[in-house]
Formats: C-alpha cells, sequence, structure tokens
C-alpha cells in the first residue's frame, strides 16, 4: 500500500533548506505521520533533523551534477530512490519540471509542485500553485508555504523550531564571520570591535561560527581580541560538531548565511548582517541589520553598514 509522502528540497545552500523546516513539519503534523526527506548533501540534514521524531527516511542527492554523465547518473539515482519509496505523495519545493517527471515514471499518486514554467504542463490543476505559465512569487519558501496552504487545505503555516535538551549559557553568543562570498562579509575589523562590545555586556563565551576557507580570518579575530575571554572555532569543525554548541548559546549575530537560519531554528533571536539579499521574513526571531533605506542594494551593501548601527540595534532588541 503507498501511504508514504516525501519532500524534494534541493535547494541552493543549506541555509535556503533549513528555511523549510516549518514547512516539514506541518505536512507532518497535517498527514499525522513522518515524512521522507529528499535533497541534497551539502544540506547536512541528518544533522538537525534525526533527533527531531519527523523524518521517516533521508535520500541524498548528488551535490555535483555538472556535465551529461553526472546528470543523467543523477537523474537515474532519484528515479530509482522515488520507485523504492513506492510514495503516494511528493512535495517539490523547487522549480525544475525535471522533478516532477520524475516523479511520475517513478509511479508517485500525487505530485504537488509550484507549477513554475514547464512544471505547468505536467501539474493536475488541484495540485500546483500556479495556472499561469509566467507566475512565481518572489521567495521560495513563502511560495512552498502557498502551496501547502492549497493541497492541506489550510490557511496558514506557522514558523516551528527544531526541539533541544542543551542547556543555554546566558554567557555564550554566536558571532557569525563565514559567508559565502564578498558580498556577504562584514569584515574581521568589525568583529573585533564587535567581540569587544559584547564582552563589555558580560558576554564570557564565543563561538565562533565560520567557514573551511575562513580559518585565518578566525584566528585573526580571535588574537586581536581579549585572550581571557573563551573562544569556540567551528572552521575544522563539521554542522554535526558545531550544532550542541549553538544550542546552548543565547543568541546569534553575524553574517548572512546558513548558520543564521539554524540559530532560527533553534529558537535564538538572531541578528543578521545583511548585505546583497533583503531581510527574511518568516521568522519574528530574526533581527535584520540592513543597508541604508535609500541606497541601492547590490555587492557593497554589507560595507555601508556601520558599527555603530549594530550595536544600536543590538541594544534595542537584545532582551
Amino acid at each position: 500500500m503507498k501511504d508514504k509522502i516525501a519532500i524534494l528540497a534541493p535547494g541552493k545552500g543549506w541555509g535556503n533548506f533549513v528555511s523549510y523546516i516549518s514547512c516539514f513539519k506541518k505536512i507532518s503534523e497535517e498527514r499525522k505521520k513522518k515524512i521522507v526527506i529528499i535533497t541534497k548533501k551539502f544540506s547536512s540534514a541528518k544533522s538537525y533533523l534525526s533527533d527531531q521524531n519527523l523524518v521517516d527516511n533521508f535520500v541524498e542527492m548528488s551535490d555535483d551534477t555538472r556535465g551529461i554523465v553526472k546528470k543523467i547518473c543523477s537523474i537515474i539515482y532519484i528515479y530509482n530512490e522515488i520507485k523504492k519509496l513506492n510514495l503516494n505523495e511528493i512535495f517539490i519545493f523547487h522549480s525544475s519540471a525535471l522533478y516532477v517527471l520524475i516523479s511520475y515514471f517513478a509511479g508517485v499518486n500525487k505530485i504537488y509542485a509550484p507549477g513554475i514554467k514547464y512544471q505547468n504542463f505536467f501539474l493536475k490543476k488541484d495540485f500546483k500553485l500556479y495556472d499561469n505559465f509566467k507566475s512565481k512569487l518572489i521567495d521560495p519558501v513563502e511560495e512552498s508555504k502557498e502551496l501547502i496552504k492549497k493541497i492541506l487545505k489550510i490557511n496558514y503555516v506557522p514558523f516551528k523550531t527544531l526541539k533541544f535538551n542543551e542547556k543555554i549559557d546566558d554567557k555564550k553568543i554566536a558571532v557569525c564571520i563565514a559567508c559565502s562570498g564578498y558580498e556577504k562579509q562584514w569584515g574581521p575589523e568589525n568583529y573585533i570591535k564587535l567581540i569587544k562590545f559584547l564582552s563589555s555586556k558580560g558576554y564570557t563565551k564565543f563561538l565562533i561560527l565560520s567557514g573551511k576557507d575562513q580559518f585565518g580570518i578566525e584566528e585573526e579575530i580571535i588574537k586581536k581580541s581579549d585572550m581571557k575571554l573563551e573562544f569556540i572555532k567551528s572552521s575544522k569543525k563539521t554542522i554535526s560538531q558545531v550544532i550542541p554548541e549553538l544550542k546552548s548559546c543565547k543568541l546569534f549575530i553575524g553574517n548572512d548565511t546558513g548558520f543564521s537560519h539554524l540559530a532560527t531554528a533553534y529558537a535564538k533571536k538572531t541578528f543578521v548582517i545583511l548585505g546583497d539579499c533583503p531581510p527574511h521574513t518568516y521568522s519574528d526571531l530574526i533581527i535584520p541589520i540592513d543597508k541604508e533605506d535609500n541606497s541601492p542594494r547590490n555587492s557593497n551593501s554589507i560595507k555601508s553598514i556601520s558599527f555603530e548601527k549594530v550595536i544600536n540595534i543590538f541594544n534595542k532588541n537584545e532582551n
């Protein structure tokens, strides 16, 4: 009997994937069963969803599909995995018609997707969000929520956090220097000043969230900060190793990256220093620190955000 439900969410980055957690939880709640998650390996989904009593199975797609051979191998793999699952329903949080066709030929009974562009031709009218070939909402998370509301016949998809048992340390704060590019990097000199400011407010433990290629910046920030403070480095840790440290932090402040979404998912008040992207609006826990309203948004926007603006917004919203 086909009774399983899957959600296919390849995403553009693991932060993007984390933003869908409320959607995952609402589908599971309404259907009263665990779900199957189909996503790319870079999402590290198992690291933060395995302990949530939410997911029945994980299917990890390849991160690298460049070239015709890898593309074909990826299609065959996804097809075989979906066919083995014997799914009744699949929610596709992506605009590609390819995933719709794979699901159809793999025998999924009910296929739900936004209906963007060529998807529109392969979906039943009641199983898609859009009827117009050119229609598309700006935010993919909001788009997915609208699809869920239509399919599940509900009025609202509330923001939901991840459960955890770690005790919150009121002296511990996550400072995120990680970034995916120049346009999201506020700069090490600003973070050195920020750590000094935060220590003056009583914070003594700092989880420095960074990527593997930010090891040098991480070391520079720590060396130029007060060595009496406690620093937890993350540049050489896996996401699974970082998560327990993040769970026990009181707050998060830093660059707009996957860690900011994960902090929000763990119910942290999240101060996000923005650059080329507009503020995220899916949770009231997110406190944007953005460019000036009348300035254009571009790759240099984050450089215009002053240290004074950051601490002013932090002081107003810390408690």
